[in-house]
């Protein structure tokens, strides 16, 4: 089957997770994807607090891939470092913080088609 790369940015607003957090990337549909990079960066004066999710669809379950990491100013951290996120189609990477808009995500990855 065809696969492509793919990169995604978002800055986050959302002050909570859940329905309320903000979605970095959504899975299409007809396709599988591999989170194979998530960077978070701080761009606050000081230390914030990040969480990021991943939504299943198949279940409507958010499970939680990191929780109230507090990362210092001007900093970034990659989440996955040396793993992966698989995804099926309309599951979610979903990033929220404790305040204001300083924190920036990156996702990379390769996404399949699998046709049904």
């Amino acid at each position: 089957m065809a696969s492509k790369y793919f990169t995604k940015a978002k800055t986050l607003s959302a002050t909570a997770g859940g329905a309320s957090g903000d979605v970095v990337y959504t899975c299409p549909n007809f396709h599988t994807a591999l989170i194979t990079f998530l960077n978070v960066s701080n761009g606050a004066t000081s230390a914030k607090k990040y969480s990021i999710q991943w939504y299943e669809s198949s279940t409507t379950t958010y499970h939680t891939v990191v929780d109230a990491v507090s990362l210092i100013a001007s900093a970034n951290e990659d989440v996955l470092s040396s793993g992966f996120i698989a995804l099926k189609p309309g599951d979610k990477i979903i990033g929220f913080q404790e305040s204001s808009s300083d924190f920036h995500i990156t996702v990379s990855g390769e996404e399949e088609y699998k046709p049904t």
